[in-house]
């Protein structure tokens, strides 16, 4: 299958994510528009980090199809669009550069694994305490979380909503594997508490500061 190709930096997509996103560059506008009047998919890929210019070397293989939803129209063509993730795609080859990058794909699964139920348990745990610790430092009420059912789906939106850099999301899309998915997000997830729970402890602290000024002088200074 051929497709046209949307390289961006700093985002990965995952499937059945929706994302929002900006057409101003006369060549997406074209793009989307005939995505748009064709019910047509593209694909959205990562450009590789620094990378000063789209070529075939810094434009990376695998990303995954989106479909637009829904579009706001602006002035001088340019547009608003939610675009859902469908289906993971690897290029194997790009069949047109201008005036947008095209590419035939071929679309991956991802394959089960017997641990796969036990890890799904384990991340949404993880996930749940990450969520809810967040909110905590920043003040606002516990989130209802709806977790999807699949352990699949599950890898796909935490590691979009997950805050790490995104040749690290990039690595993730990447897995054919639901279960080492998991297994990586628990190793990110575990990492992420660590850090909030440094960032509660820090802030008890200086609660305390705060609630008492000459904490930690010496007595003959008080």
């Amino acid at each position: 299958m051929e497709i046209p190709v949307f390289p961006l930096p700093n985002l990965v997509l995952f499937p059945h994510i929706v994302v929002p996103l900006h057409i101003f560059e006369e060549r997406y506008k074209v793009m989307i528009n005939g995505c748009i009047d064709g019910s047509e998919v593209f694909g959205l890929v990562l450009l590789r980090s620094g990378a000063d210019e789209e070529t075939e070397e810094t434009i990376h293989r695998v990303g995954v199809t989106a479909r637009v939803v829904e579009v706001e129209r602006l002035d001088e063509g340019r547009m608003n669009i939610l675009c859902e993730g469908e289906r993971r795609f690897r290029i194997y080859r790009f069949t047109q550069q201008t005036p947008f990058w095209k590419g035939a794909v071929n679309f991956l699964d991802d394959k089960e694994h017997h641990a796969t139920e036990a890890l799904y348990d384990q991340v949404a745990e993880l996930y749940r305490s990450v969520a809810n610790l967040s909110a905590t430092l920043s003040g606002s009420e516990e989130p209802e979380l709806v977790l999807p059912e699949s352990a699949t789906d599950l890898s796909y939106m935490v590691s979009y909503v997950l805050d790490i850099d995104s040749e690290e999301k990039q690595k993730l899309l990447e897995m054919d594997s639901t279960a080492e998915r998991l297994q990586m997000l628990l190793a990110h997830l575990t990492d992420t508490l660590r850090k909030l729970e440094q960032q509660r402890a820090y802030k008890e602290v200086m609660g305390k500061v705060r609630g008492n000024g000459d904490l930690g002088m010496p007595r003959s200074e008080k």
